[in-house]
């Protein structure tokens, strides 16, 4: 889902049930990912409140796809799926 910039989409939950179970660190995976592959203009960072999925965070959603109990390692799988076949289209 891109935005209206025509950027991919990453959105992260700053509740702090997420926050405290693994976004905090996931934000910091996704920030050194965007910059080590160059990709600021490509990808668009937000953060957002609870949406009361807590019991199933941390919570990230990318390109319009939620999903649920990331990790740092489950993160980056993630980036490489999306930004890759964002690339490649």
């Amino acid at each position: 889902m891109m935005n209206k910039d025509n950027r991919i989409a990453i959105t992260i939950c700053m509740g702090s049930s997420c926050f405290s179970r693994g976004n905090n660190r996931n934000i910091e995976v996704i920030q050194n990912y965007v910059k080590q592959k160059d990709l600021p203009c490509t990808v668009s960072v937000t953060g957002h409140l609870c949406e009361g999925l807590c019991r199933q965070g941390p919570n990230i959603m990318i390109d319009g796809k939620v999903y649920h109990e990331v990790d740092p390692v489950t993160v980056i799988g993630l980036l490489n799926l999306h930004l890759d076949r964002q690339q490649s289209n």
